[in-house]
């Protein structure tokens, strides 16, 4: 196996270890909670995600890229940045609720911690640390659950969190003089932050706009459909990080793009054909949401073919790749609106279908503009 190969496939175990975790504990959950206190559960996680993200300001992808590059000054100002900014981020969210917030911190540093090591190439490192992280996220908020309540839930997720982030804590170089080379690449930098609202928001707005439109039960539905998706979307998720490493180093791998967008069209094919009989079986509560299962599931190939061009416009550090934000939120946020209020769990499962494929269409579109 050459040096490259493998460090793929320690990538691919440790996306495909967090990403069956993260789908065993929702699906867990679903099992135990009511569909209107699982819609809770998955707002409480929005809200916490939100000001995570938001409080990045797009630097995981940005110190993915400079460390890949060796450019240890710019990603160690990217770093104490985002101390700073998502502890501000969680004081804020404190007087809503203080779970929320601690569980909006350790969001924060796990990810610096994973897009610092897939961009120092220690995919060994990142494999075990997603795996450490993939078992607590499932034994802390069943314990805490158990023991404390409903709210016991994210304090196990934001403990998960911060156990596996302490390697990102203790590697701050605390004394930075200034600012100065984020500033000099801020054109670049709030492209990156596009690009990661852009993966990240809609899978977290959508519920905060879908509750006071149709209410928790609905949205817990919905959110069940939504996490199948994303625990399919390892394959997007994995061929993202890793081309958005190699191909900032100047390599091209077209074999596994392929690979990946021939295995995202298989797993949409055997979805849409066995998720009837699974969702009986497994999962009564949610029988009502089984067409808009298979519905939303076909989003999983334009999310892949979006995450090819992304990490690919990255790479060549575009300063127009976050403009594909607002065509994947914008478009997201007026189908859930009009298609929520005509078709009801159809009509959402509709809107995130038809956004990922106008997303992927206008990162093509920017992706040929570069080429031309």
């Amino acid at each position: 196996m050459t040096s490259r190969s493998k460090n793929f496939s320690y990538l691919t175990m440790g996306q495909i270890t967090a990403n069956t975790f993260h789908a065993i504990f929702f699906l867990m959950f679903a099992s135990i909670l009511e569909p209107n206190k699982y819609g809770e559960l998955s707002f409480w996680i929005s809200v916490a995600g939100m000001a995570s993200v938001l409080s990045r300001f797009g630097m995981t992808y940005t110190v993915t890229v400079y460390q890949a590059k060796g450019n240890s000054i710019l990603s160690n100002q990217a770093n104490v940045l985002v101390i700073i900014t998502s502890g501000f981020a969680a004081l804020i969210l404190l007087p809503i609720d203080a779970f929320a917030a601690f569980l909006s911190l350790g969001f924060s540093f796990f990810y610096m911690n994973q897009y610092n090591l897939l961009g120092l190439k220690k995919y060994k490192k990142l494999a075990i640390t997603l795996i450490i992280r993939s078992i607590l996220f499932i034994l802390l908020p069943i314990l805490f659950y158990f023991t404390i309540g409903f709210l016991g839930i994210l304090l196990g997720i934001a403990l998960a969190n911060i156990i596996c982030s302490f390697s990102y804590i203790k590697s701050l170089d605390r004394k930075i003089n200034s600012f100065n080379d984020l500033k000099n690449n801020f054109k670049v930098i709030i492209h990156n932050f596009g690009v990661e609202l852009s993966l990240t928001l809609p899978t977290l707005v959508d519920k905060l706009v879908i509750v006071p439109l149709l209410g928790f039960i609905t949205v817990g539905i919905y959110t069940f459909n939504f996490q199948i998706l994303v625990g399919l979307g390892v394959l997007p998720a994995i061929i993202h990080g890793f081309l958005l490493t190699e191909e900032s180093n100047g390599r091209i791998s077209n074999k596994i793009i392929y690979l990946v967008i021939m295995g995202s069209v298989i797993l949409v094919i055997l979805t849409i054909i066995f998720s009837p009989f699974l969702v009986n079986l497994f999962f009564p509560k949610f029988i009502e949401g089984i067409q808009s299962l298979q519905i939303i599931i076909i989003s999983l190939i334009p999310l892949s073919i979006s995450s090819i061009f992304n990490a690919k416009l990255q790479a060549h550090e575009s300063i127009t790749v976050g403009y594909s934000l607002i065509v994947r939120i914008g478009s997201l946020l007026v189908l859930i609106v009009i298609l929520g209020n005509l078709y009801g769990l159809t009509g959402l499962s509709l809107a995130v279908l038809i956004s990922t494929s106008c997303y992927a269409a206008f990162l093509y579109y920017l992706y040929r503009k570069i080429k031309i």
